[in-house]
């Protein structure tokens, strides 16, 4: 029997170690989320969690519900537009499913995997190379990043100082100035990348892969390239805005419904770190992470434990219907195409 050689025992590995790093990645994610809701429900008295979670009903579920979905479909419109400068025959309707799909997958894998697969499996449907979708993705969470940092300041105005912990405080600055130099740099640097690669490509007409990871790279910077349009970004901006004023009035309907004493400021607080700690993707559907935080910005004005946890639970809660029609989305337009096959 011949040996078996090197490469081919390399090959065979590789399936393997990819199996489990998914693995590996997947249970982190998982600790990381069991972590964080031990330290969001050591505090809370069973019986007070109950008794806040028996003020909400559902039309005021309904009514938050309705307020993000509202959100999502200005998303939509948001993306759409980005994604039409660079292709014009773009319809609405096809960015809808690798939305919502995306939507979902990254609300059950950690590290935003849906990110990864909206790019990479709806190449077809919106008539665009996966790092061209890339580039449009990183330039909303900038946009999403800058817009929600602002929020979380407003929300503190009326806090005292060390109401919140400083490491909050420094690092929600940082992230907002993180963004806002990278819009800059990106806007100025771009002509200057694309003519590179260019250059590059030109002169590499014999290395096929050299030349698939320019043409990559030229795909996204023609992405990134729509930061050097001040219309097109103060559009973008507007509509972020429009975004994260439908998400925080679910935020307020489900404080209101709970007796937050402060449901002005209180719930865009939260909303504003709530949302920023999910710029590190550990747990699956920011599970944990996401409630912590959440909760830490209704306990900085007053709120009982208990009710910032009920309140925390219940706005992510507002994901999963989102969430099951994505995944319904995928099964569905999925068995289709088998079907078809």
């Amino acid at each position: 029997m011949p040996p078996v050689s090197r490469a081919a025992s390399n090959e065979q590995d590789a399936p393997l170690s990819q199996t489990v790093r998914r693995w590996l990645k997947f249970v982190v994610g998982l600790v990381v989320a069991a972590v964080f809701l031990w330290l969001l429900a050591r505090g809370s008295e069973l019986a007070a969690l109950r008794a806040a979670f028996a003020q909400l009903s559902v039309p005021t579920m309904l009514l938050a519900l309705g307020f993000a979905g509202a959100g999502h479909g200005v998303r939509i419109v948001r993306w759409w537009r980005l994604l039409r400068v660079l292709e014009p025959r773009l319809r609405l309707g096809a960015c809808v499913r690798p939305f919502f799909c995306g939507f979902a997958i990254n609300n059950v894998l950690p590290f935003r995997a849906g990110d990864a697969f909206r790019a990479l499996a709806f190449q077809d449907e919106l008539r665009s190379p996966a790092m061209r979708v890339v580039g449009t993705l990183v330039i909303e969470r900038v946009v999403d990043v800058i817009v929600v940092s602002s929020i979380f300041f407003v929300g503190l105005l009326a806090l005292p100082a060390g109401a919140l912990p400083r490491g909050i405080v420094i690092a929600v600055g940082a992230l907002a100035a993180l963004g806002l130099v990278a819009l800059l740099a990106a806007a100025l640097a771009l002509p200057w990348l694309q003519t590179v690669l260019r250059r590059v490509a030109e002169g590499l007409s014999g290395a096929r892969s050299a030349q698939w990871a320019t043409r990559q790279g030229l795909h996204l910077a023609s992405a990134l390239q729509l930061v050097r349009s001040g219309r097109g970004m103060l559009a973008l901006a507007n509509l972020s805005v429009v975004v994260w004023a439908c998400e925080g009035a679910s935020f307020v309907t489900v404080a209101v419904a709970l007796g937050v004493a402060e449901p002005l400021l209180g719930p865009w607080l939260a909303l504003g770190v709530g949302t920023l700690s999910t710029t590190l993707p550990l747990a699956p559907g920011h599970v944990g992470t996401f409630d912590y935080f959440v909760a830490q910005g209704l306990v900085a004005y007053g709120a009982p434990l208990a009710t910032a946890t009920a309140f925390a639970l219940a706005v992510h809660a507002l994901w999963v219907p989102y969430t099951v029609a994505g995944l319904l989305l995928y099964w569905v337009r999925g068995t289709g195409a088998r079907r078809r096959g």
